[in-house]
């Protein structure tokens, strides 16, 4: 056996693909594109043999050419491992096939050869039909076991591989092969940043439609499907530790995020290959936006290559509507709110008005190419979040009032609940109550009211003795709304309503491994904040406060907290009336975070008051600092 080997990085993977993709484009055999891509699968695990096994026409039998000047070799389709493996579409990993009885020892015997550890993964072409198998034989690492990352890789390679072979089959010529190997590259790219196949095959059918309804012609339009795949390949080359990143990134790391358009230009702007070269157009131009605000080059309106324009709104109407590591799926009403809003912004504005236009045969194409996840695709990590179902500071079309939602059964306020949630909200059984003003406590009503014969479990009302004093004397009082604390539910005999006292600084089990403690915060009324910790992690919601003293000293002394979320609610012209309410502006909000010495601590906003919005935006960023700051709005996600 040869020695153990390291790891690959980033930047070696990217040239084994690359190594691999110039020898099978050159190649118009098809038992030496086999050859080639085991070759690539045994780099790509750091396997010490690789196979790649291909069904029969009669599905009756596997074959494989195993190297140059050979005879294949071919067995029944049921065989050993392999066969196993391809009758019932299994991925197998093996530490010890002398330990396994479906693995046939006559071979080693014959060559001597000692096979050890062993990975196999099915093959399928686009209609989800077995044509084969990838086999890698022996890992070389110093474990000399194959693991979930080697798998991970392995997909990859079998992905290619698959369609590169489909390719080859139906029309053994360089400019096929060259464009299945241009679309698995793109999925390459989209593979490690835990996207989807099915994200390029659906971005590159969005943009044929948008380039045929354009007016582009017809070659023009099937070259910019076939070369939209790749705009993410620069990807390939940006670090794990950033792609995978579940959080928000700092500025250095969005500084290398979006290198990516750059780097994935270079590595292809020297072909000669049509194909090729629109590729590096829109690997280089679909992050540019049509106002000029967009990157490398903040190149604008119809500056930005038409490839550029349309690749861009396809990716981003497809990333919307797809479930990320760092966020959930929008809805479709959200999404074309958004591509609305960003008419002549973002997008070019003709090609906002015939998405529209086109909207059924896009999502036509959406449901054809619906993802479907397995255990490859999801992460290995899980991703810590908190929804935000209401982010503002006043009720107003479109923005609601203060709400989290940290799981199924528990959200910190009730602003916004029946617009965040829907009937969802039936599930609410505990609201962690800041403090009484209405902002954050009006949908309490409202859920009641809504879905008093679904609920069977009381609401639980939590926060201090104070607080839950006033919502029962002043608002569900039978006066202004009625005390449901005095009303069984339909579905059981406990009433609609419970108060629960909390008491300061004293944790409380909410879930697994999910803790909520408060701490008091300084407002107009008895009010407190929460902190809110998952496994060992946590983040600060301050509420409604003016003095972040107790704020500061608590992100000081608990090094959990990673991210703290602070109101600032009216513009610095305002300072009177915020001091008077007990609010903040910018210009106060960073005087105040002055005294904090920590610096690895991400900041979110929330609580603007929505007529206010813009202004307040001019001026975080005048006052941030060295913060990075990111305001929430509803229905974001803070990862931590």
């Amino acid at each position: 056996m040869n020695q153990p080997v390291r790891s690959l990085t980033a930047n070696e993977i990217l040239e084994l693909v690359f190594k691999y993709l110039a020898e099978v484009s050159s190649s118009q055999d098809y038992d030496e594109i086999i050859v080639t891509l085991a070759n690539m699968g045994r780099a790509l695990t750091s396997a010490d043999r690789c196979t790649v096994w291909v069904v029969n026409e009669d599905g009756t039998k596997i074959w494989t050419k195993v190297a140059q000047g050979m005879d294949a070799i071919e067995l029944p389709i049921d065989s050993g491992v392999v066969g196993t493996s391809i009758v019932s579409n299994e991925r197998i990993i093996i530490d010890d096939v002398y330990t396994d009885n479906r693995f046939n020892q006559e071979i080693d015997q014959k060559t001597g050869y000692k096979t050890k550890s062993m990975m196999v993964i099915p093959m399928h072409d686009y209609d989800g039909n077995i044509i084969g198998a990838f086999q890698v034989i022996n890992h070389l690492g110093e474990t000399d076991r194959f693991d979930k990352r080697d798998m991970e890789r392995l997909t990859l390679a079998s992905t290619y591989a698959a369609e590169t072979l489909v390719s080859a089959k139906l029309a053994l010529e360089i400019e096929e092969t060259q464009k299945e190997v241009v679309f698995t590259m793109g999925s390459i790219g989209e593979s490690r940043s835990k996207e989807t196949g099915n994200h390029v095959k659906r971005v590159a059918e969005y943009s044929r439609l948008l380039a045929l309804a354009y007016g582009m012609s017809v070659e023009d339009s099937e070259l910019l499907q076939q070369a939209s795949p790749m705009h993410d390949i620069g990807k390939i080359a940006i670090p794990d530790n950033i792609l995978k990143k579940p959080g928000r990134f700092d500025e250095n790391e969005r500084h290398i995020m979006n290198k990516h358009a750059e780097l994935g230009y270079h590595m292809i702007k020297n072909s000669q290959r049509p194909l090729l070269k629109a590729a590096a157009i829109v690997a280089y131009e679909h992050h540019e936006k049509w106002d000029g605000t967009g990157y490398p080059n903040q190149t604008s309106g119809e500056d930005i290559h038409i490839f550029g324009r349309i690749t861009a709104l396809a990716d981003v109407f497809d990333a919307l509507g797809s479930d990320r590591v760092y966020k959930k799926a929008w809805s479709d009403e959200r999404i074309f709110k958004l591509l609305k809003e960003e008419r002549a912004k973002h997008f070019d504005p003709k090609l906002i008005d015939l998405f529209f236009e086109n909207l059924d045969k896009i999502l036509a194409v959406r449901d054809k190419f619906k993802d479907i996840f397995d255990e490859v695709n999801e992460t290995s990590v899980e991703v810590k979040k908190i929804e935000i179902l209401g982010a503002y500071g006043t009720k107003s079309k479109g923005y609601g009032t203060s709400s989290f939602r940290l799981n199924r059964n528990h959200v910190i306020d009730a602003g916004n609940l029946l617009d965040g949630l829907d009937v969802a909200s039936v599930e609410i059984e505990n609201i962690w109550v800041t403090h009484s003003h209405l902002d954050h406590i009006v949908d309490i009503a409202y859920i009641l009211d809504n879905y008093f014969n679904l609920r069977s479990k009381s609401l639980n009302i939590l926060g201090l003795p104070e607080t839950l004093k006033s919502i029962q004397d002043d608002f569900l009082n039978d006066t202004v709304w009625p005390d449901f604390s005095k009303i069984k539910l339909v579905k059981s005999d406990e009433m609609a309503v419970t108060y629960t006292p909390i008491e300061l600084d004293k944790e409380y089990e909410i879930g697994e491994s999910e803790k909520i403690m408060a701490f008091k915060t300084d407002h107009t009324v008895p009010s407190c904040g929460y902190k809110f910790t998952k496994d060992d992690t946590a983040v600060l919601i301050t509420a409604d406060t003016y003095s972040l003293d107790n704020v500061i000293e608590k992100i000081e002394s608990d090094n959990k907290i990673t991210s703290i979320v602070v109101e600032c609610s009216f513009p610095s012209a305002m300072d009177n009336l915020a001091k008077e309410s007990k609010h903040l502006t910018p210009k106060l909000l960073f005087e105040k975070l002055e005294p904090l010495k920590r610096d690895d601590v991400r900041l979110f906003i929330n609580h603007i008051k929505p007529s206010f919005l813009e202004v307040i935006k001019e001026e975080i960023d005048q006052y941030k600092g060295k913060w990075e700051p990111k305001i929430l709005k509803d229905g974001d996600f803070i990862n931590f």
